[in-house]
Formats: C-alpha cells, structure tokens, sequence
C-alpha cells in the first residue's frame, strides 16, 4: 500500500469526509465535491447498490480511485426505517435536525422513548468504472435510539443512538473514538485488511 495515494470519497457530507481521513490515514481523501463531481440520483434498493453507485459516478468523473459509502438508520420498530432514507427521512432537503426530530415524533406516536436500532454502512472501493472486482465492506452497530438527544459531536441521528450497553450517546464521544467504534469505522477496518490482501498479492494493480 503506497502512502499517500488518492481516493476520491463519493460523498459531499463533510462528517463522513472527516471520518474517512481519520480512519485512512495512509491515503490522500479529497471530495468529490473538490472535484466539481455531482452525485446522480441513488435508485438502489440496497445499501450496496447505492454505495457502488456512487463510486462509479465518482470514479467516471475523475478517472481515480473512488470510495462510495451509503449508510444509514434501521430500526425495526418502524418498519427498518429510516433505511435507506435516513438523509431525507423528514423531506427530500430535510436537515439533521429536521431528521432527528422527524424521527423522535415517530417513535412517539408508538409511545417509545427508545427502541432497537442499527446502524449500517456499506463501502464500496473501484479502481476503475469497469473493475470486474470492486472491494465491498459491511459495517453493522448495534444500539439503541432514544427521544432524548445528547451531545454535539458527529452528525445524522449521533444525538439519539447510544451503543449497546452505552449510557453515551455518539454525539457525545470523542470524534476520534465514534469514527474506530462505530459501522463506519467497523466498515473501513475490513476494508483496509482487503486494500493489504489486494495489494500484496496484485503489485501490477494495486491501488
């Protein structure tokens, strides 16, 4: 793995650009966004599709390495919402706030002030629009959200989501330590054990 390469991150939210640098420190990130790439409708029905769709659009647009992540908020008591819509949960341009809040109303009306939650992330890293072999990783954390919002760290729903067996709410933890601990962090350790593997066994195409 050479230090320093390039990998544009198909994202333009600023939360998720900060915790890919922090977690790929041996890597150069910069934003698609940088690069005056604009995202294209996501139209997947999985976490995956949208998150390789992603990466192709980044990757056709700059020629380079690029990274897709889609993530997002399941909890079962809703129906797996928010899901894939955890971004636009409230309305199609809704805020983190309006999200949260959004969501803090729905689990009111089933009379919850917390319930059952996961969060998920699923990374996609292209070499090239037509790599027959694109690196896919999974990260899955379990916690629970609740109508009682602590903290100002992080971003998204960070404010409700307390980790299994946690009193501590995302937003309320070090940046550094949500970014290792969390699905985006479970997410990018697997990932880079497959950058290694890849790249050690593949020296004419690593990355």
């Amino acid at each position: 793995m050479v230090n320093q390469t390039t990998i544009v991150a198909a994202t333009s939210n600023p939360g998720k650009l900060k915790e890919f640098e922090l977690l790929l420190p041996n890597f150069k990130i910069i934003s698609q966004s940088s690069l005056g790439i604009v995202p294209k409708e996501e139209l997947g029905e999985t976490f995956f599709e949208n998150s390789l769709h992603k990466a192709r659009v980044a990757n056709a647009a700059s020629g380079m390495t690029s990274l897709g992540d889609d993530s997002g908020l399941i909890v079962p008591a809703l129906n797996n919402l928010p899901g894939l819509r955890s971004a636009r949960y409230a309305h199609e341009n809704a805020t983190d706030e309006e999200n949260r809040q959004h969501l803090k109303n729905e689990l009111k009306k089933l009379e919850l002030n917390q319930s059952k939650a996961y969060f998920v992330c699923v990374l996609v890293l292209l070499r090239d629009s037509a790599d027959p072999f694109p690196l896919i990783a999974t990260g899955l954390f379990e916690g629970v959200v609740k109508t009682t919002m602590r903290g100002k760290n992080g971003f998204g729903y960070d404010p409700m989501f307390y980790p299994k067996n946690s009193n501590v709410s995302l937003a309320e933890m070090d940046e550094n330590e949500k970014a290792l601990l969390s699905h985006r962090g479970i997410a990018m350790q697997i990932l880079k054990t497959k950058i290694e593997r890849f790249s050690s066994n593949d020296k004419t195409h690593s990355l």
